[in-house]
């Protein structure tokens, strides 16, 4: 999960900004239709890690042999087909473009209703700035796009595009099935946002000073991202885990859920698994 911090971070960087100019309302709304443009990028260069440990993450659940990294793409590619490491391509795409813009404008507002006089926020505001962007993002778009990609990713079902996979999950499910998962998303969105705006700009002010520099540079950038992305990785592996265990568990009238909520989840893969399983 460590693929798009470095890009994401460079998002950060950006919303953080003290400022931004004379284009006003105009250079933002370039700043989201760019911020938008690169994560489509980004989704589509990283969809195949995001696959392989989607499945990754499925395998014990399944009673399958856990495999590696390369172990596991080699499968899927062997028996499945290249393509098939882009699967939930669409959901993804769309999910991280919508969410960019969402994470931005979130942000802005919270920082031009707290910021000082000189717009800056304190370490504590600019955490909560992060929550409050990962708050929005999470029901607005993250929550039902993760849901569709991971049951596209995991062949839980029977359609394969978009177009027919939503509305099997309506008529299966439910309108509420969209939002399995929704806590330990909600956890993962909110501690990942406000760790990355917090970490992130304390360590580039940090390498600044060290470097007595008034700009940012890309190493800079390069050793922040890593530093901060790193940490948000570590903390949010075990909500991502059972986000996905909840996520690709089909429940209709007749069947029974094999997990029954969050807790009851990270209780069942700690004590069945071990708690390596949730990382």
């Amino acid at each position: 999960r460590l693929r798009a911090h470095a890009k994401e971070d460079s998002d950060v960087e950006e919303e953080t900004r003290e400022g931004r100019g004379g284009d006003g309302d105009g250079g933002n709304r370039r700043s989201i239709a760019a911020g938008a443009l690169a994560g489509a990028c980004e989704a589509t260069a990283t969809c195949p890690l995001d696959t392989i440990k989607v499945r990754m993450q499925e395998a014990a659940r399944r009673s399958q042999k856990h495999h590696g990294i390369i172990a596991t793409g080699v499968s899927i590619v062997r028996n499945e087909g290249v393509l098939a490491l882009w699967k939930g391509w669409t959901p993804l795409v769309l999910g991280v473009m919508v969410k960019k813009a969402l994470r931005f404008s979130s942000f802005s507002s919270f920082k031009s209703m707290f910021a000082d006089k000189a717009g800056k926020l304190s370490a504590g505001m600019t955490f909560l700035g992060g929550v409050y962007a990962g708050f929005i993002e999470t029901f607005a778009i993250v929550t039902p796009s993760e849901m569709v990609k991971i049951r596209m990713q995991t062949n839980r079902m029977e359609s394969r595009s978009l177009l027919q996979v939503v509305p099997q999950i309506l008529w299966e499910e439910g309108l509420l099935a969209f939002y399995k998962g929704s806590l330990p998303t909600l956890i993962r969105q909110t501690t990942n946002q406000g760790c990355r705006f917090l970490t992130y700009s304390r360590i580039m002010d940090e390498l600044k000073r060290r470097d007595h520099q008034q700009k940012n540079s890309y190493w800079h950038s390069f050793v922040a991202g890593g530093m901060a992305g790193g940490l948000n990785v570590y903390l949010n592996t075990p909500a991502d885990v059972v986000k996905t265990r909840m996520q690709n568990q089909v429940t209709t009238r007749n069947t029974r859920p094999e997990y029954k909520n969050t807790l009851d989840c990270l209780q069942k893969v700690a004590r069945t698994e071990g708690m390596l399983a949730l990382w």
